[in-house]
């Protein structure tokens, strides 16, 4: 079977979008120029672990060599075995030779089938080149990539789809879904068929109870599915004409549904109040910001960046364009929030309002008059909201340097100038 016919088109477009708009390669490239000059990680695996050869481990050889021959695999492969009582195994590709590394927990509980599926999904994530995207990762923990916030954002995204592809990878390799569902969760939950009746809307139920839980919306940043997720998205691949002809759901249904569970761990609020505060600042925000005779980029991003980091992965859906919208919209969360929010919602709500005011270094008499009416509307006295105005400026400061813009404008305007001679 051809493996780019059954990858994930998620995954697919995704990836697509992080190089073609996000222009990631060049960072990949650099970060691979770096590692260069470190001591590799196989270096590591050969001094710290045991590779598992034909002659150490016939079983593991013979396991490698059939799938090779299922997915044509031309590239050398080894196997490394860590000393470890976790279930985990991963995979790289270093100097054209793919690594695969096991845990030996797993090799010691898992059957040749089930090890099958995992060595399976491993080499799914290097045929589709998802090794390469981890390289966006930081090292620096505080921060978890190289990336912008939306370039983030959809990376964080793309993760949880690419696994989708390569759990496929590994039912293809072990030709059995009994057995793949069995080896995703012993390694999830540790537990055999001895211990746990594998029972897929039983399962579901646990997402069911999560759904209005804003914890759900935190595991946005995960690097994997939510395991029901992953089971759930398996088996409507099984039961695809993408994976056999008797199939019952088309490509198109496929692709529709597995969205739809992949959107379930999507950063956005569950509960009315926040999505109703989101709203309202992008709202206000817009009507702030559009009542200047000459629109504000430094506002618009730092809108969009509020939106990203504590709202939703996709902020650009929450911008509106039309005027009468943004009144209607701005009416009706402000009656919402003055009715049914908290203090410390409120003042959140118009916390963020200021800090995307301020962006550009300045609150002009405009825009205090309108930051003023805005927290009327959602129950401030003008007291309490210019209290709020001070706080804010107190804790956030002026994040615009202007000089520092107008030299850079300057460098800038001199070398444009001087490739003109040229």
């Amino acid at each position: 079977m051809d493996l780019n016919k059954i990858r994930y088109k998620g995954d697919l477009l995704d990836t697509k979008e992080l190089y073609n708009v996000y222009k990631v390669k060049q960072i990949i490239d650099s970060h691979e120029e770096i590692l260069k000059e470190h001591i590799s990680f196989r270096d590591e695996l050969l001094a710290n672990s045991v590779r598992l050869t034909s002659v150490i481990s016939p079983r593991i050889y013979k396991i490698i060599e059939k799938v090779k021959a299922l997915f044509a695999i031309k590239e050398n492969i080894e196997f490394f075995s860590l000393n470890d009582n976790s279930y985990n195994a991963f995979a790289f590709k270093q100097r054209k030779i793919i690594s695969i590394v096991f845990t030996a927990a797993l090799l010691e509980n898992f059957s040749d089938a089930e090890i099958l599926f995992v060595l399976g999904h491993e080499l799914g994530h290097i045929l589709y080149d998802h090794n390469r995207l981890l390289l966006l990762y930081s090292p620096n923990k505080k921060r978890t990539t190289f990336l912008s916030i939306l370039a983030e954002k959809k990376f964080l995204s793309w993760q949880k789809k690419a696994e989708i592809s390569s759990d496929r990878v590994g039912l293809l390799a072990c030709k059995n879904y009994q057995t793949a569902i069995q080896s995703l969760l012993k390694g999830s939950y540790g537990l055999t068929e001895k211990n746990l009746n594998f029972n897929l809307p039983e399962l579901m139920k646990q997402l069911d109870d999560l759904a209005q839980s804003e914890y759900l919306s935190q595991l946005s940043t995960a690097t994997h599915p939510l395991l029901p997720v992953r089971l759930k998205a398996l088996e409507l691949f099984y039961h695809s004409t993408l994976y056999s002809p008797k199939g019952k759901i088309n490509t198109k249904e496929l692709s529709q549904q597995i969205g739809k569970l992949i959107s379930l761990t999507n950063f956005y609020p569950r509960k009315k109040t926040n999505e109703q505060m989101m709203k309202f600042i992008a709202a206000a925000a817009v009507a702030i910001i559009s009542a200047d005779k000459e629109i504000n980029i430094e506002k618009i991003k730092s809108l969009v960046k509020i939106l990203a980091n504590v709202f939703t992965d996709n902020p650009e859906k929450e911008i509106i364009y039309d005027k009468k919208k943004v009144e209607s919209q701005l009416k009706g969360t402000a009656k919402y929030l003055y009715k049914n929010a908290s203090d410390d919602e409120k003042f959140y709500a118009l916390h963020f309002l200021t800090v995307i005011t301020l962006a550009d270094g300045k609150l002009t008499t405009k825009e205090k008059k309108m930051l003023l009416t805005t927290a009327a509307s959602i129950g401030f006295s003008k007291d309490d909201a210019m209290d709020v105005l001070w706080k804010t400026l107190q804790q956030n400061g002026i994040s615009i340097d202007v000089r520092l813009n107008e030299i850079a404008q300057n460098v800038k305007i001199h070398y444009s100038e001087n490739k003109k001679k040229i």
